[in-house]
């Protein structure tokens, strides 16, 4: 059609400037820097030696673990059916490789075993303790 002209659409000056690399977002910005922070601080992992080679055991220092342990151990009596996810929770990635060893064991070698854990990373607080824990 003679006479029409196609309208062309104006970039508006701040868009220009916004389309080079694209900034991270606020979430992604804590989570990396957390991340850098972890590898920083982080103490050398308990070994379980019960596997070959021996399994890592970090300490306990995701969300998930920070907010399980804080919920297990808030003073009260630690209900007897909760005790494996305490045992998760404490082992992290690694309770797969360190159950498979224990949970035909005699029940008498699990607080050996979460005491050693504790002990080497001073982790596990006195239940009486567990409030001054974030979410306790």
């Amino acid at each position: 059609m003679a006479g029409s002209s196609r309208r062309r659409k104006r970039r508006n000056p701040s868009q220009a400037k916004s389309q080079g690399a694209p900034q991270k977002s606020q979430w992604l910005q804590m989570r990396d820097d957390a991340r850098a922070n972890r590898n920083r601080k982080r103490k050398k992992p308990y070994m379980f030696d019960g596997t070959t080679p021996p399994t890592p055991i970090h300490e306990p220092d995701t969300v998930w673990q920070v907010i399980t342990l804080a919920a297990l151990l808030d003073g009260q009596q630690m209900p007897a059916g909760r005790i494996r996810e305490l045992f998760e929770a404490l082992c992290g990635e690694g309770f797969h490789a360190v159950w498979a060893v224990v949970k035909d064991e005699p029940a008498e070698v699990l607080w050996p075993l979460f005491d050693a854990i504790n002990t080497h990373f001073n982790s596990l607080p006195d239940p009486e303790e567990a409030a001054e824990l974030p979410g306790g």
